[in-house]
């Protein structure tokens, strides 16, 4: 069996033991929608050029995302491109793993990277997505805690614009001093509000630093940092 039937097997190995959610891309793409059909979830495994018979790579990423933010975006920051991407990340840092983690399908390790990657999706995954079915509770959740879904989760700006679209002021507010408090780059995002006072025209759709454009945006929208 050459390599990509390997890696096409092993994906809908994994979604067939996920409930709900629909397989896309011949098996590289599964998708769930949220309760409200706006908000969807997609797990997404990513292949590599480089895989040969004793090597055969398999990265799963998540995917979180909302119809009616990716109108928001559009509209708010001129960005047609824009997804109405919430969340994403790859697996490997949301689980013990705790880093990019590459899973190796050829041979003897398929059963096992098979197991591992369904469990780390059940236990670790699955979670994160449940507090998504709920707006409520996802603003809820991300306002207190931010992105720290498990204790393995970092710190992220990217719901931001969620944030922005779908609740009040002042919970956006909350979550970006949260941010900017733990933040190890502050000094940079300080300096970027100071220097935006002065500025006529902003472009969201460029960063100086990761995570940049959400801080112009949130500027852009009235948000203080305290």
């Amino acid at each position: 069996m050459d390599t990509r039937n390997v890696f096409l097997n092993a994906c809908n190995e994994i979604a067939t033991q996920l409930d709900g959610f629909k397989i896309l891309e011949k098996g590289q793409r599964l998708k769930k929608t949220s309760l409200d059909k706006d908000l969807y979830f997609e797990i997404y495994f990513q292949s590599s050029f480089r895989n040969d018979s004793s090597s055969i790579q398999i990265l799963p990423h998540i995917n979180i995302y909302s119809k009616t933010l990716k109108k928001w975006q559009i509209e708010h920051t001129k960005n047609e491109y824009s997804q109405g991407l919430i969340f994403g990340n790859q697996i490997g840092y949301l689980t013990p793993f705790n880093n990019w983690k590459e899973w190796n399908l050829a041979g003897l390790s398929y059963e096992k990277s098979i197991i591992e990657i369904t469990e780390s999706i059940q236990k670790y995954i699955l979670p994160i997505f449940e507090i998504f079915h709920s707006k409520e509770t996802a603003i809820d959740f991300i306002k207190k805690n931010g992105t720290k879904f498990n204790q393995w989760s970092e710190d992220s700006i990217s719901p931001l614009d969620f944030l922005l679209c779908f609740s009040e002021k002042e919970t956006a507010e909350i979550f970006l001093n949260n941010f900017v408090n733990g933040c190890p780059y502050k000094g940079n995002i300080l300096k970027l509000y100071e220097k935006l006072k002065t500025e006529n025209e902003i472009d969201l759709n460029y960063s100086e630093f990761h995570g940049a454009d959400k801080i112009k945006l949130a500027f852009v929208k009235g948000l203080k940092i305290k």
